[in-house]
């Protein structure tokens, strides 16, 4: 199974790509980010949506993880990470789980040292819906 796990944070959507064999192990066949360059600029966001298209179709995954942010409050999302949301939730066919926080705390994962810290919660989303299958 090919898992996306994905964070939306300011500006970036950060990603990896996860595979589950049989057994349940994990191995991270590929992490980046897509940068949104203006919220408010109609060519930015077909270039965003150009790239999540390009993404999808590479990775082919089976499951979506997103980390989910809150809409209210405190910690709420800011509009960049809501229009990226979006575009990614309308252009992806595969079955999509928002993971929160909480669960990510109680998902004892241990993270790779090979990626970069802010594909961290992309990838603590992706294994603990990946466990949760």
């Amino acid at each position: 199974m090919t898992i996306l796990g994905i964070e939306f944070a300011s500006n970036h959507m950060n990603y990896l790509v996860l595979e589950q064999n049989e057994h349940g192990e994990l191995a991270v066949l590929g992490a980046n980010r897509i940068t949104l360059a203006e919220t408010r600029s109609p060519d930015a966001l077909r270039a965003f949506q150009r790239a999540v298209q390009t993404l999808l179709q590479d990775a082919a995954p089976d499951l979506l993880a997103i980390k989910e942010k809150p809409e209210k409050g405190a910690m709420q999302a800011g509009a960049a990470a809501l229009k990226m949301e979006s575009i990614v939730l309308a252009n992806t066919g595969c079955t999509i789980q928002f993971v929160s926080g909480a669960r990510i705390n109680k998902c004892q994962t241990a993270f790779p040292s090979s990626l970069k810290v802010y594909h961290q919660s992309a990838f603590q989303a992706a294994a603990c819906a990946a466990k949760g299958r």
